[in-house]
């Protein structure tokens, strides 16, 4: 099983005028807007990588095969298409009848409401689902997700060299603010 990005998020968490205000710069001085956006991609990445969940909307793919219960993302809104290889090796679609999507669960899910229908016996990863996930737009992720990335940003601002790595005061900070949001699996 296997997730790719197809369409990613259109905005990021917060925007660079926020982060501008968390490192405290004048609004004359632009030459470090590209590092300050860069941050703020990477604080981004780091805080979906600890919490586990995409925060902006964006389109992903799943790779793999059926089974009753396809667990895809957390945040999951919809599921655009299933398509699979026959037996024969045609690309065929599933019918939206065919499965329930399950949004209300922590992780969002793909029920088959029917037998799985069989796939190519020697393909790797006959199964593709592409699915929508995510909290929304910036203004529906949450102000502690939010602030953990200006904190962030913030941070690396002023520790640009490797010897800035998180502190542990900012590395307790930054789990206190998104441990509310972390998805742990058992």
């Amino acid at each position: 099983m296997a997730f790719v990005l197809v369409t990613p998020a259109a905005e990021l968490p917060i925007a660079l005028e926020d982060a501008r205000i968390q490192c405290q710069i004048d609004d004359d001085i632009t030459d470090e807007d590209a590092l300050i956006d860069s941050f703020i991609g990477a604080a981004t990445d780091y805080c979906e990588r600890y919490i586990g969940r995409p925060l902006i909307t964006q389109e992903q793919q799943y790779l793999g095969f059926f089974s009753p219960n396809i667990e895809l993302k957390p945040n999951l809104i919809s599921v655009e298409a299933v398509q699979y290889y026959s037996e024969s090796g045609d690309i065929k679609d599933l019918a939206s009848t065919e499965y329930y999507t399950d949004t209300a669960s922590p992780i969002g899910r793909l029920c088959l409401l029917e037998r799985a229908p069989k796939v190519r016996f020697n393909h790797p990863q006959p199964v593709t689902i592409n699915f929508i996930c995510g909290y929304g737009s910036a203004a529906d992720v949450p102000e502690g997700i939010k602030q953990c990335i200006r904190l962030l940003v913030g941070h690396w601002m002023r520790n640009r060299e490797l010897g800035g790595a998180i502190s542990g005061e900012l590395s307790e900070t930054a789990q206190a603010l998104l441990n509310p949001y972390r998805l742990v699996t058992l």
